[in-house]
């Protein structure tokens, strides 16, 4: 009897911790991950970064929050099974289609062709029927109305333990299923000027919902701060609180707008931003750009007017005796030389001249030329006359010989001079007995040293000039300032 009590026990206590486990599984979450990030020129220095921001993201996004999660997000969630069965039923359609079109070239009597083709007709006609029915149930859930709006805790995917790895074509709706994730944080880090840009994706992969766009830029080291301005944006569009609306007018209205460095779709219209600080930039060819930092607040409405001012130009040209050559204003052929042409005063302004195979890079800055009061300038800077590749590896071919013919008459020098001192410290303590043989030895050494020495020291100054020719050279390929010229100023 106490053997079967105990049992009885046992059991009780196996089941009951069964249920807590199967009850706290059962608790519906909202689960969010950063997966691992993509990096575009980025110093190998920061490779790390494609999963250290991942990761500190997953910790900076585990607080406490709720999500409230839609009637239209739900329908969302349960859509991808309904079509994934349909397109079974498709593929077994047309499967069975294939095989009926074989019989055509089959090997077999007519009689039992006419009878597989009827059987297999009869099934693709049934398999017809369950794609219909599929069809009315993805669209009775289309048109249900029963389901609410429910708010659910938002967690981090396993405590953010682990920077979770998406497959390049992976079946994003089903991928995150598996794995109970309701949400992943997609990202880039590029390289900008020695800074890093970084922009997140927050997206459920769900047919119809949103994606959520956001971006930070920063330097490597304030990698923190960074992660942490991305999670509390992050955070603010999970939370899924009444976004700001902002009625933007822009003219001219060809403008292109940027809403966070992303290119907007419409100038004009309503736009829907989240609590923060966002960037709007407005750009025009032939105007002066434009922009206006917005501080949103949750459910405030605002009415934003940015009118673009036309560009000041100025006419400048280049006069050359020689060498004729083309002119490309903005990457496009533009004309040959001499050439008269209007640029904006408040842009740099890049242009490039070629003739054969030898290119010229010039930067145009109004501000370093322009006098008030006149609109017209004649420019002056110097071609290169040889292509800037070759120069560069001629220069660099003949520098590293001049530095391999350094390092190997340095080490003679060293050892001549090491010998002619051990030969004359040794005759003084009188280790070796002074001769006309030594005396003519010692002075051959001596002559040598010096002889090698000047050759040592000629190379050294020669590799020295090499390395100022060949600076000289790579600073070809660096954009030069056009200057106003001499006759003008």
């Amino acid at each position: 009897m106490k053997v079967k009590r105990l049992c009885a026990a046992v059991i009780a206590i196996i089941t009951a911790l069964c249920a807590a486990a199967q009850t706290k599984e059962e608790v519906p979450v909202w689960s969010i991950t950063a997966a691992k990030f993509t990096l575009t020129d980025v110093p190998e220095l920061y490779a790390s970064y494609a999963t250290a921001l991942p990761t500190m993201l997953n910790l900076f996004c585990a607080v406490p929050a709720s999500r409230l999660v839609t009637p239209e997000e739900k329908k969302a969630r349960q859509l991808p099974d309904y079509t994934a069965k349909k397109l079974a039923l498709i593929h077994e359609r047309g499967a069975l289609i294939a095989e009926r079109d074989s019989l055509y070239l089959a090997v077999i009597s007519e009689k039992e062709k006419i009878k597989q083709t009827a059987a297999l007709n009869k099934k693709i006609k049934a398999k017809e029927a369950d794609i219909q029915k599929a069809q009315e149930k993805i669209d009775r859930l289309l048109a249900d109305t029963s389901f609410t709006a429910e708010t659910l805790p938002v967690m981090v995917w396993k405590d953010g333990g682990r920077v979770f790895e998406l497959p390049e074509y992976a079946n994003i709706p089903q991928t995150l299923k598996t794995e109970n994730i309701s949400a992943v944080i997609n990202g880039t880090v590029q390289d900008l000027a020695g800074y890093m840009y970084v922009s997140v994706v927050l997206t459920t992969g769900l047919p119809g919902m949103p994606e959520y766009r956001f971006s930070e830029a920063g330097a490597y080291q304030s990698i923190e701060a960074v992660a942490r301005s991305l999670a509390a944006q992050i955070m603010t569009a999970i939370k899924n609180t009444q976004p700001a609306t902002v009625v933007l007018s822009v003219e001219p209205e060809d403008a292109e707008v940027y809403l966070d460095n992303e290119l907007l779709a419409a100038a004009e219209g309503t736009l829907y931003i989240y609590e923060g600080s966002h960037r709007l930039e407005v750009i025009a060819s032939g105007y002066d750009s434009a922009g206006k930092t917005i501080e949103a607040h949750a459910g405030k409405d605002y009415l934003l007017k940015i009118s673009l001012k036309k560009e000041k130009s100025i006419s400048v040209g280049f006069e050359f005796t020689k060498p004729a050559a083309d002119v490309f204003l903005h990457t496009q052929y533009f004309s040959g030389t001499p050439f008269q042409t209007d640029i904006p005063t408040g842009k740099t302004t890049a242009v490039s001249f070629s003739y054969d195979d030898v290119k010229t890079y010039v930067v145009l800055r109004p501000d370093n030329f322009i006098r008030q009061g006149e609109t017209a300038y004649q420019l002056q800077v110097s071609l290169n006359k040889e292509n800037t590749k070759t120069l560069i590896d001629r220069r660099r071919n003949v520098l590293y010989w001049s530095l391999g013919a350094f390092y190997a008459a340095l080490p003679i020098f060293m050892i001549l001079q090491g010998i002619t001192a051990d030969m004359a410290s040794a005759a003084a303590d009188s280790h070796l007995r002074v001769t006309e043989d030594v005396e003519k030895t010692y002075r051959t050494l001596v002559t040598a040293s010096v002889v090698v020495g000047g050759l040592t020291i000629g190379l050294g100054i020669n590799y020295a000039v090499q390395l100022g020719l060949y600076l000289y050279a790579a600073d070809q390929s660096i954009p030069k300032e056009a200057s106003k010229s001499k006759r003008n100023r």
